[in-house]
């Protein structure tokens, strides 16, 4: 019988409830060495065949090795996480820990003009760049709002750049977040292309001379709390 034949029938035994043994017991002896000698063959064409991709390549034996992110600049401090971004995210980072940030002054969300250097604070300074259409908008505002209603009596100060032009939508978030934070406008983006591109939103933590602390791009779970540890860190 091939094997196409004997695994027709231990299909239907194993279906049928008899199990592997009962149906063994009715064959012959030079059938069931048969059926061994065939299950041999498939088992060593299946071991030939384990370093082979589908396309005949040979895929290595072993695990396959990733580079992890790294921190992509020295630490601010033991207690201030370290800066984690893969290397293309890093390659769009002007600014890194321990560099000073950009002396930006833009217009004030409701007249006026503002220099960054005159809204920082004695110990920290949150800089939130954020745009009205990314979806991490609202939970990020939100996120920074409440740490300044934390920490803004212990030496931090907090300010948001929106980015493109003033609308309904950013105006709408603005208000919810409150007046914890100075809102600034980066109609044209040039104070954001001073500090990275796109990946918003992305937070900075300066320290009380201006220099970069700890920053993130995007905003996550993770953000939320290496922004909790620095601020607690930096305001002791």
């Amino acid at each position: 019988m091939d094997r196409a034949g004997w695994t027709s029938k231990l299909a239907a035994a194993i279906i049928s409830g008899g199990g592997i043994v009962p149906f063994l017991a009715g064959c012959s002896e030079p059938a069931i060495g048969a059926a061994a000698a065939q299950v041999a063959e498939a088992n060593d064409e299946k071991s030939s065949n384990a370093g082979a991709g589908s396309d005949g390549a040979v895929t290595p034996a072993g695990p396959i090795v990733r580079t992890a992110a790294k921190p992509i600049t020295e630490e601010y401090s033991a207690k201030v996480p370290p800066v984690m971004l893969a290397s293309e995210h890093a390659a769009i980072c002007k600014v890194n820990v321990g560099e000073p940030f950009p002396q930006l002054e833009l217009p004030k969300i409701g007249g006026g003009n503002a220099k960054l250097a005159d809204l920082k604070g004695a110990k920290a300074t949150v800089v939130l760049f954020w745009a009205p259409d990314r979806w991490m908008a609202e939970g990020a505002l939100a996120d920074v709002a409440k740490e300044a209603a934390t920490y803004g009596g212990k030496g931090a100060a907090f300010v948001g750049v929106v980015e493109g032009a003033p609308n309904d939508a950013g105006q709408k978030l603005i208000n919810a977040a409150g007046t914890t934070l100075t809102q600034l406008a980066d109609a044209d983006g040039k104070a954001l292309a001073q500090v990275g591109e796109s990946w918003l939103p992305r937070v900075y933590v300066l320290d009380g001379q201006g220099k970069v602390a700890w920053f993130d791009i995007e905003f996550s779970e993770a953000t939320r709390r290496e922004l909790q540890q620095t601020l607690a860190e930096l305001t002791k």
